[in-house]
């Protein structure tokens, strides 16, 4: 792994590898493979193993970034064999294989992908190290998803988060429950996920993550106008929609705005409907201001709809 001091980077292998850092986190992609390789190059000089293999990874993940599907497996192919048989680097043994079945998802190729998450899940409880494997189970949930396994995908989720929750890596825990919520949702159970949002949105705001926090109480909000508690809707969709404009996320902005406005255009009784007029408005002008042709359009047919129902009633 690239040494350091103190947060300082102390050797010239190191020195490259965060040089190849600054240039992908810059988007100079080209520089920053090239700085990759040098120190690649640097950390094999000096028998550092651990420090090849751990550059090879990052490499890895920055071609997967880019969608270059063989030059990333080729990369993370590198950094696992130097580590396989490595006692002191199975850590970096065990992360490369999650970045290789991401890959091998990626490129279609589910099965592959399984097996080798399943020894990343080996390797990574073999060294406890909890944050990992909780990275593991979570890559297996997506691979469930993508094949239709919904309620394994749950179990590994549920996996994941209590992995994460032991190790005290809270934002991840929070993503975890946040992707477990939207499935007991579909399943139709709205007390658990409304059980699982609430510790979700905890978690964020305990990290000062207030577009955490915002999802977080989207999701609420939708939960709460599926099961028509309409006031509680209200309050969870004003306060993301308060969090979104504070984080100037304009498109999440307007998708709450949205769902907002179908709140309070339920009906008379419960709702306000000069209020989802103005919040339809406001969303309009959001997507407009993003350029987002198709959202604005779909927004305005909808508002449109609404007016229309209106004034026959």
């Amino acid at each position: 792994m690239p040494r350091t001091n103190n947060g300082e980077f102390v050797t010239e292998a190191s020195k490259m590898f965060q040089a190849g850092d600054d240039c992908w986190h810059g988007g100079q992609y080209d520089e920053a493979r090239k700085k990759y390789l040098y120190a690649a190059d640097l950390y094999h000089k000096t028998g550092d193993t651990e420090g090849e293999a751990f550059v090879y990874s990052r490499l890895g993940e920055l071609e997967l970034s880019l969608d270059n599907y063989k030059e990333a497996e080729k990369a993370l192919r590198q950094s696992t064999a130097l580590v396989e048989n490595y006692i002191d680097g199975q850590n970096t043994y065990g992360e490369a294989l999650i970045k290789l079945s991401k890959v091998q998802t990626a490129s279609g190729e589910d099965e592959k992908a399984l097996q080798t998450i399943k020894k990343a899940q080996e390797v990574t409880a073999a060294t406890d190290n909890k944050n990992l494997l909780g990275d593991a189970y979570e890559q297996e949930a997506y691979i469930c998803l993508l094949n239709n396994k919904e309620q394994q995908a749950l179990e590994k989720y549920r996996l994941a988060a209590d992995l994460f929750n032991q190790d005290g890596t809270t934002l991840k825990e929070a993503a975890t429950l946040r992707a477990m919520a939207r499935l007991e949702m579909k399943f139709k159970n709205y007390d658990v996920a409304h059980d699982l949002l609430e510790r979700c949105r905890d978690l964020y705001r305990e990290n000062g993550d207030l577009l955490g926090e915002a999802s977080a109480l989207s999701a609420i909000g939708c939960l709460r106008y599926i099961i028509r508690d309409i006031e509680n809707a209200r309050k969870a969709l004003m306060k993301s929609v308060y969090l979104y404009g504070k984080v100037s996320h304009h498109f999440a902005e307007a998708e709450a705005l949205l769902y907002l406005a179908r709140v309070e255009s339920y009906n008379r009784e419960e709702g306000d409907f000069e209020r989802a007029k103005s919040h339809y408005k406001k969303s309009i002008e959001l997507y407009d201001f993003l350029q987002n042709e198709t959202m604005k359009n779909a927004v305005m047919d909808e508002y449109e709809n609404f007016v229309k129902r209106e004034m026959i009633k």
